[in-house]
């Protein structure tokens, strides 16, 4: 992959991923209201989502996705940070996938399968394709996206917010990750087995 092409794929186009201290308080909100309006999805979409994300970081001997609220993050986050076009186009991806798709586990492994195990240079292009989509909304261009890759984008940007919102959390930051209430001195080009065990360090 070309540098262009690196830089074009960081938080890979649509809906980039941003963590602020407003963020941090939108997912602590999250995680003290047992219950919550939808605000980005229906109630069908909700559900689905819900089911999609327990596949990309299930429980296991550490919480997962539902476990740590991440559906309710993202409802809420997707609603407050993304403009409008982009939010109607990542919510077209979804209803496509919930129309073509069987909502079994089976059903949305195989779809998850299919999307993520594309040849290389066609993930490329699309992600190009998402990219470019991206800049002409944020410089304020009318943009089109190209339909056959509405559930691509659906999916990768879910799986993308889906990862992100994890690395965020309280727990996984403070359980999982390096945690350091009081950073000290930065060292850059160190080896990361040295320094944390091999950990990242938490946002």
């Amino acid at each position: 992959m070309d540098r262009r092409k690196a830089l074009k794929n960081i938080g890979t186009g649509i809906g980039t991923f941003t963590v602020s201290p407003s963020i941090i308080s939108l997912f602590n909100s999250c995680q003290q209201d047992s219950i919550q309006d939808l605000v980005t999805f229906s109630k069908e979409q909700y559900d689905f989502i819900t089911k999609l994300i327990d596949i990309i970081i299930p429980k296991t001997d550490t919480p997962g996705a539902i476990e740590l609220n991440l559906n309710k993050f993202i409802d809420l986050y997707i609603n407050e940070v993304w403009p409008g076009e982009i939010k109607m186009v990542f919510l077209s991806g979804l209803d496509k996938c919930l129309t073509d798709s069987k909502s079994s586990t089976e059903g949305l492994k195989l779809l998850l399968d299919k999307t993520f195990k594309i040849d290389e240079q066609i993930s490329d292009n699309y992600d190009d394709l998402i990219s470019d989509y991206q800049e002409q909304i944020e410089l304020g261009y009318k943009a089109s996206i190209d339909q056959n890759i509405l559930e691509y984008l659906f999916l990768k940007k879910l799986r993308d917010i889906t990862v992100m919102s994890f690395k965020i959390n309280e727990y996984v930051a403070k359980n999982l990750m390096d945690y350091s209430p009081i950073p000290g001195d930065y060292k850059g080009c160190v080896d990361l087995r040295e320094t944390t065990g091999g950990k990242a360090w938490s946002l």
